[in-house]
């Protein structure tokens, strides 16, 4: 009886991160792990397009190995408010924004910012910047791109880290 319950248990945990997939079809794994919202596992970004865009406002930077790359710049920012975040950047990930665009108080000159929720379950994720129409006459470059992602460390997760956590049964290890 206690096996069939883990089966049953296992099954639906398998089938629901199927589903996760399912609904966001543009989650291909084109680098080393996809990062997923902490609340909902929903994927939302490929560690593939992290990059290193500084901010003139980060109260430390600092090189960590995460999520299957080497190196990824972690900076910590702090808000208006006091409030610290550790933040990682990226070219791409799966954001639905909120609010209108802020050009007040962005850590990053030359970018307004709006609140980056995960479109799953809606936590917020970070931040999407986009390049304001003041530096739109400034060269493009691989540090001046038009938009970008800052995203919480604290509010996602590496796949690899999550797969960790489902232990199978001795008797379906193959």
């Amino acid at each position: 009886m206690f096996y069939l319950l883990q089966f049953i248990l296992l099954s639906y945990i398998t089938s629901s991160f199927c589903v996760l997939s399912a609904q966001y079809p543009g989650s291909e794994k084109n680098g080393q792990e996809l990062l997923l919202c902490r609340k909902c596992g929903a994927d939302v970004a490929d560690s593939h397009y992290l990059f290193s865009k500084s901010s003139s406002g980060a109260q430390k930077t600092e090189k960590q190995n995460l999520f299957g790359q080497q190196n990824v710049t972690v900076q910590t920012l702090v808000n208006p408010f006091g409030i610290k975040f550790d933040v990682v950047t990226a070219e791409k990930a799966r954001c639905e924004n909120i609010g209108p665009q802020q050009g007040a108080d962005s850590w990053f000159p030359g970018y307004s910012w709006r609140i980056c929720a995960c479109p799953h379950c809606g936590q917020h994720l970070g931040w999407t910047f986009q390049r304001t129409q003041d530096s739109s006459t400034e060269k493009q470059s691989s540090g001046n791109i038009k938009t970008f992602h800052g995203l919480i460390l604290k509010n996602i997760l590496g796949e690899n880290f999550t797969d960790s956590l489902i232990i199978l049964p001795k008797m379906y290890k193959m």
